[in-house]
């Protein structure tokens, strides 16, 4: 197998192929759209690994689907969806998670007082919707509880056409700690190892289209490090967590507000949730699990692949 991500050298392989399939990741990305790969359709078999749901009201988009042979897709909510808008196979399968950059930490590493309860996002004040809607079940919370809120990820006003929203945050949740942005290997360095020692952590998600592709990388972290998490009750997040037993799934303050405090006062339950996602990120998400499921749904469509 050979893997191209240089656009010239794509589009010469395109134009005249050597092989008996082809993979695409990202249906949307350049050089590989329907105009791009028509002429290919019954001469090789065509694979799109679609991990984003952008694009969908996009003709080129949605005829470049149609001409797949098969779309792999990184949730069973974004296969069901998928199937609205073609008539192609689509298959869910799982990306497997990264141990050696979230190392899972033992659950009497974190007894922290007051407790410390976290929030990540990659660029956070694009996300403060998201946070704000837990925001009063945040603030109920903390009157009664005082555990320390931290939130990592802000750009500071220094990402090109993204406001600073801190002061906003900041205002409204006056007890958050709002930690900066870091590049990727300075987060794995300097970040990780603090998320990794908080109590609890959440991972509230507007429920809108163009996130139902998504494939959990950030709260698969947050799982490896054995960090609890209540997330809420959407698409990838209904595949990781089983609600009760390897986290909490909220759909409502309410739920919110009564699951997080389940977490606060419940030390047992929180190494419970801890041990779990780690025994979860290690099969389900392992590397031969999602290396054997990737082999099934090709399986279940290519010749070459049965077994």
């Amino acid at each position: 197998m050979d893997i191209i991500q240089d656009l010239a050298k794509k589009k010469a392989v395109l134009t005249v192929p050597d092989c008996d399939m082809i993979f695409f990741q990202k249906t949307v990305y350049p050089g590989h759209g329907y105009n791009d790969i028509k002429h290919l359709k019954e001469k090789v078999k065509l694979v799109h690994i679609d991990d984003d749901f952008l694009g969908m009201n996009d003709l080129n988009h949605l005829n470049t689907l149609k001409i797949s042979d098969l779309i792999l897709v990184a949730n069973q909510h974004h296969a069901e969806l998928l199937k609205n808008y073609t008539a192609t196979a689509v298959e869910a399968i799982y990306g497997f998670s990264d141990f050696e950059n979230f190392p899972y930490t033992a659950f009497k590493e974190r007894m922290n007082d007051p407790l410390i309860i976290c929030w990540q996002q990659n660029l956070a004040d694009v996300y403060i919707d998201d946070l704000l809607l837990i925001k009063d079940a945040l603030i109920q919370l903390h009157q009664i509880y005082q555990f320390r809120l931290q939130l990592y990820g802000w750009h500071k006003g220094e990402h090109y056409g993204c406001p600073d929203n801190r002061p906003l945050v900041q205002k409204m949740i006056p007890f958050a700690e709002l930690i900066p942005f870091q590049p990727y290997q300075e987060y794995l360095k300097n970040l990780i190892p603090q998320i990794a020692h908080s109590d609890i952590a959440l991972a509230p998600y507007i429920d809108i289209p163009d996130r139902y592709g998504k494939g959990g990388f950030g709260l698969k972290g947050t799982m490896l490090l054995g960090v609890p998490v209540v997330a809420s009750n959407f698409g990838i997040y209904r595949d990781m967590i089983t609600d009760g037993m390897t986290g909490f799934l909220a759909k409502n303050v309410q739920e919110w507000f009564t699951k997080i405090e389940k977490l606060i006062l419940k030390e047992t339950l929180r190494e419970q949730f801890s041990m779990a996602a780690k025994h979860r990120m290690e099969t389900i998400y392992g590397y031969q699990a999602c290396l054997e499921k990737f082999l099934q749904a090709l399986g279940k469509h290519f010749a070459e692949f049965k077994r």
